[in-house]
């Protein structure tokens, strides 16, 4: 597995989480560059694809807190925006060579 991938021009590290009491597949930590993937509920690359793609939304400023509860997110983007969540995702698989 690897252990480090490449994000907005940032080494974050990735982390198998193998604690199996975990109530989540997957969590970032954007201070310390940390991606930790727990498979305990579903494929390792799905979990790993949603959060790249978390932290995508985050940097771009459309993930936003909800309101129903500790951990809701809600995201909120225009067609314009969209595009460049592509674009950043796209980049990510790229630089990482996550599909070969």
């Amino acid at each position: 597995m690897k252990k480090t991938l490449k994000l907005f021009g940032y080494n974050w590290k990735l982390i198998l989480d193998k604690d199996k009491d975990k109530d989540a597949g997957g969590s970032f930590d954007w201070g310390k560059k940390e991606i930790k993937i727990n498979d305990k509920y579903g494929e390792f690359e799905v979990i790993l694809l949603h959060e790249i793609l978390e932290t995508i939304l985050l940097n771009n400023l459309v993930r936003y807190y909800g309101n129903e509860g500790n951990q809701e997110f809600r995201f909120m983007f225009n067609h314009t925006q969209y595009c460049k969540i592509v674009s950043d995702l796209f980049q990510a698989i790229k630089d990482n060579n996550l599909f070969k």
